[in-house]
């Protein structure tokens, strides 16, 4: 579990542990939207208005070099209609480096998250 404290971290997804890692779910964990546009709470519990609010972004590298962004907004305007927009990053990958954004009101829980600073060494995956 990784708590995010400030508007920026930069990190990877996927601890070495006991049992293997497997991928984080972006709409699982911090919200997706039904077929009725009706916003659906992810199991951080975070709502339609915080994830807003705090401007919660994911931010990684696709195999071609490109940044590819998961936000809210995003998951609003394309998971019904265009959800092949949002496949590049849905989910968090194992040993795969991340950019989150938040400047919500309360610490964000990302499960699995390991996030790193200069001078420091929380973890990594390891083969």
């Amino acid at each position: 579990m990784a708590l995010i404290t400030t508007s920026k971290s930069l990190g990877w997804y996927g601890i070495h542990g006991p049992t293997e890692c497997s991928s984080l779910s972006l709409p699982a964990t911090f919200g997706t939207y039904n077929s009725a546009g009706v916003f659906q709470v992810g199991t951080s519990g975070i709502t339609e208005a915080e994830a807003t609010q705090g401007g919660l972004e994911f931010w990684t590298m696709t195999e071609t070099g490109n940044a590819w962004p998961w936000n809210i907004k995003l998951e609003k305007q394309y998971r019904n209609r265009l959800p092949g927009v949002l496949e590049p990053l849905e989910k968090l990958e194992c040993g795969q480096m991340y950019w989150i954004q938040w400047t919500g009101a309360k610490d964000l829980n990302v499960p699995g998250f390991v996030p790193t600073a200069l001078g420091v060494d929380m973890g990594r995956v390891s083969a």
